[in-house]
């Protein structure tokens, strides 16, 4: 037995003692395996074992970077990656991108930064000049670290009925001591998997967020489980998980890796449970290489969006987001790629909230602006648009949110709450997880939520109040309580409009048009309905009572002049406008008389609107009619009572004022009613 034990001991003192012979290079094949298998913390301590008794190989350093790279620790990354790239001048593009991302994590600076960003776009022949985002504060914004955050990693988010569901490697106290010290090897931390905790509505406090027990889930294995979504019904749910066999073991593919796949999930008898229909089904999703993950449903539960790093044709980067559409029977239709997002970088954690806008975080460049730390949070409006091809691939608006929602460190697990709150409506819960510096940090990775302001739009449509047709190219104003326009939008070719607006504020809308009457209503977005429409009452053709003239006289008289008030205010305040003037004579007097007479006075009524301020091409043309037009006959005249003709001689002798966009024959000729 002595022996035996001294032979053990003395077995290992001469392992060690071969290790300068031979055990060099045994050392580095098992932190190549590691490496390939994702144990990275292990791998670490055995490239910086070799790389301290004298292997400076620039394969070390690469090695290296890539283990601190994917397990965030950045600085670490910073200084291998500048060893290899010292190394090796023809370094793989890879490490230069992955080196240019953790210098802009660590807090680099900005000329640094960009400078490796644009060795790494000059590699691959990229022309285009990069810039550094600017991370905007937004100060209205707070965000709370939640109580339930453990001193391991905790991330994402998923509510449903009052259950905040989360995941975490914190030490499962449900779970048997042997495997509660199960590690998993990327960072040496238990396996993931889905906890939940209550949420009490009835107080604004995080102090009531507190966890429960997870009796509830009998999902939970001795592999990872994260990245969960529900269906409306409450039947059925989505989860990422690796894959276990019948006895709860681990089950490795050819390379020695457990991988992620998607799992589906039902509610039965109060728990929820994978049943064989659900592995079945799901084998359509997942492949035995690679890993699948991060599973979240549109709003009517038709489409599920999921991340893989799976070599598909559309693949772009490490890691994209890709979605299948649920047919009725519950199959899945062809899987693809959400057009338009994803980059030659990572991209992940999709959520599509009520409004059918995708969040989803990504290191990647977009509109030639890096990131602001190394996973950033981003937004595509009405991705369904985007999926249809309503709006093209290239034309696809990407938001970068504000800070503090990112920060320079890694954000992801965006999640909405949906929670209508009769006290509060015009505020919302928005969740998500990051590794940021924060005073009330707990672990590596923590959630966080933070109270925003519910968007809303208003929507409606502007027609014609004479024939209730849409009016196109509309200027419809968003003015403030103090009377401060904030923003104008123009109606489409239907005569549709919309604005964005603050919930539980007061509002006037005015609706213009050039030839049309302002509509003018007040909104309040706190109560009122989102959709307003507005009508516009056209400008008659004939603006005004026509003036007239005094007997022989080209002269505008005082009276008539009042009289001209209501055309000079509207061509003064509408540039636009434009009219044509027609002057009429009695039958008084010769026809060349009369029609020299008409003339002067039709050009002496536009020479008084010019010098009153109008704009000479306001006025398109001037037409003097003599006695040819008449709007009560010589016959008429005489049929009528002697103390009525000079009233109606007077009346002949008029100019009129026509809207350029009427039509010619807007005549008032042989009556006194006009058919406008």
């Amino acid at each position: 037995m002595m022996n035996s034990a001294k032979t053990k001991i003395l077995s290992i003192l001469l392992l060690f003692l071969c290790i300068p012979i031979f055990g060099q290079q045994t050392r580095l094949e098992l932190a190549d395996k590691y490496f390939s298998q994702f144990a990275y913390n292990s791998a670490i301590r055995l490239y910086e074992g070799a790389e301290k008794r004298g292997n400076k190989d620039w394969k070390i350093y690469a090695k290296l970077g890539d283990c601190y790279y994917n397990t965030s620790r950045p600085e670490e990354a910073v200084s291998n990656y500048e060893r290899a790239i010292e190394r090796k001048k023809k370094i793989n593009t890879s490490y230069l991108l992955k080196y240019a991302l953790s210098l802009r994590s660590c807090g680099a600076s900005q000329d640094m930064i960009i400078d490796a960003f644009q060795e790494y776009y000059d590699k691959i022949g990229k022309k285009e000049k990069l810039r550094v985002r600017t991370l905007i504060d937004d100060p209205e914004l707070k965000i709370e670290n939640l109580e339930i955050n453990s001193e391991f990693s905790d991330f994402g988010s998923f509510i449903y009925d009052d259950v905040l569901y989360f995941s975490s490697s914190r030490e499962n106290p449900t779970k048997k001591k042997r495997i509660n010290r199960k590690l998993y090897k990327w960072n040496e931390q238990p396996f993931l998997d889905i906890y939940s905790a209550k949420i009490d509505r009835s107080v604004d406090s995080l102090r009531l967020i507190a966890p429960i027990d997870s009796t509830l889930i009998d999902i939970n294995t001795v592999a990872h489980e994260s990245a969960i979504a529900i269906t409306e019904d409450g039947n059925t749910m989505y989860f990422s998980g690796g894959a276990v066999d019948d006895s709860g073991k681990l089950i490795y593919n050819k390379s020695n890796t457990s991988i992620l796949n998607i799992h589906r999930a039902r509610f039965i008898n109060n728990r929820w449970t994978i049943v064989e229909e659900d592995k079945t089904d799901m084998e359509f999703l997942n492949y035995d290489l690679y890993s699948m993950g991060s599973p979240t449903l549109s709003p009517d539960n038709k489409r599920l969006f999921f991340v893989t790093c799976a070599p598909f044709p559309e693949a772009k980067g490490q890691t994209d987001i890709y979605y299948v559409d649920i047919k009725e029977d519950g199959s899945y239709g062809a899987i693809n790629a959400v057009p338009g997002i994803n980059t030659s970088y990572r991209e992940g954690f999709p959520f599509v909230s009520s409004e059918g806008d995708l969040y989803f975080s990504s290191d990647g460049i977009y509109d030639d602006q890096l990131s602001v730390g190394l996973l950033d949070i981003y937004k595509v409006e009405d991705i369904d648009r985007v999926i249809s091809k309503e709006i093209e691939a290239e034309n696809v608006k990407i938001e970068h949110l504000e800070s503090p929602i990112n920060s320079d460190k890694d954000d992801f697990s965006y999640y909405i709450d949906e929670y209508a709150d009769e006290s509060n409506p015009c505020e919302y819960y928005a969740y998500f997880s990051s590794n940021r510096d924060f005073p009330t940090a707990r672990g590596d990775d923590d959630i966080y939520r933070v109270r925003i302001k519910k968007p809303k739009t208003i929507n409606g449509k502007v027609t014609d109040s004479s024939n209730q047709k849409p009016l196109r190219e509309v200027f419809v104003h968003l003015i403030d309580s103090a009377g401060v326009i904030l923003k104008t939008v123009q109606t489409d070719s239907e005569g549709n409009y919309n604005l964005d607006v603050e919930c539980d504020q007061f509002y006037r809308l005015r609706a213009s048009k050039t030839y049309f009457n302002d509509d003018l209503m007040e909104y309040n977005s706190g109560i009122d309905s989102d959709n307003i429409n507005l009508e516009l009452a056209p400008y008659p053709c004939e603006i005004t009572s026509p003036i007239g003239f005094d007997f022989g006289s080209d002269l505008i008289n005082v009276k008539e002049k009042f009289n001209l008030l209501k055309i000079l205010k509207l061509l003064l305040s509408d540039p636009e406008v434009k009219i044509k003037i027609e002057s009429h004579t009695d039958s008084r007097g010769s026809d060349e008389n009369n029609q020299d007479l008409s003339e002067r006075r039709a050009e002496n009524t536009k020479q008084y609107l010019i010098d009153s301020g109008v704009l000479e091409s306001q006025i398109i043309s001037v037409t003097g009619f003599g006695e040819s037009c008449p709007l009560y006959s010589d016959e008429e005249i005489n049929n009528s009572p002697q103390k009525e003709r000079e009233t109606k001689h007077a009346q002949n002798r008029r100019t009129r004022f026509i809207l350029s966009i009427c039509d010619d024959d807007q005549n008032d000729c042989n009556g006194p009613d006009r058919d406008n």
